[in-house]
């Protein structure tokens, strides 16, 4: 008969160890921009460990509807993502996609990126001075799936893809450098851009109606304004 208060009190210690968890941690659903979302078709959760606890750093975990994780890491708000340390990102299979390190919401140091058959993609080098508000991403080494090399210790041919944007030219000194050609799918345009030891100093773009637009730094191709009709 000992063994039912036993039992009883473990139930309790239990329902009130889930109860700190769940006072501390929140979930929110976020949809496949990363947005969150109330709609019942989401695309991942993410939950905030110490969310109720005062911190100057809050630990995220995000998981794929399946269960694993896509990734994890800390963040300086809690309500607002701003990286900070290593963040680690996973495939939908579960193997690691990259490893990154964030200084106050900004890529700093060692970058390794892998494919997801696990054979290495890219090694970079990120810096971020809070002084000059400047980043600068170098490209050391890079591979094809294949695992032949495209760029050897900052020189080579690459090819870049970040969401909608794909695009490949030369590699100097790790930096882009010379003529690249690529295109936005969500814009519907193609580009050709020219740099100088990584900084954009010329480009143009054509969208679907053969609209030509012209800049000269990274700021005017984000924002164009000088806008050539077709012939």
């Amino acid at each position: 008969m000992k063994k039912y208060p036993f039992i009883l009190f473990f139930f309790i210690i239990s329902a009130h160890l889930s109860a700190q968890i769940n006072m501390v941690s929140k979930k929110i659903f976020l949809d496949s921009l990363n947005r969150e979302t109330t709609s019942p078709d989401f695309s991942y959760t993410r939950v905030i460990t110490n969310y109720s606890q005062k911190s100057t750093r809050y630990v995220i975990t995000d998981f794929y509807k399946n269960g694993r994780k896509k990734m994890t890491g800390a963040t300086l708000d809690r309500d607002i993502l701003k990286k900070d340390g290593e963040f680690i990102c996973y495939y939908k299979n579960g193997a690691k996609e990259s490893v990154i390190n964030y200084v106050d919401d900004h890529k700093s140091g060692k970058e390794i990126n892998w494919y997801e058959n696990q054979s290495k993609k890219t090694e970079k080098q990120n810096s971020w001075d809070p002084k000059t508000k400047k980043s600068q991403t170098l490209i050391l080494n890079c591979w094809k799936e294949d695992k032949t090399q495209t760029v050897t210790d900052g020189n080579g041919e690459y090819e870049e893809t970040d969401g909608f944007i794909i695009q490949k030219g030369e590699i100097k000194n790790g930096l882009k450098q010379g003529i690249w050609q690529g295109n936005d799918s969500s814009k519907n345009i193609s580009f050709t851009d020219n740099y100088e030891k990584g900084i954009l100093i010329s480009g143009e773009s054509i969208d679907a109606n053969n609209v030509k637009t012209s800049y000269s730094s990274l700021g005017e191709k984000q924002n164009p304004k000088k806008i050539l009709k077709p012939k």
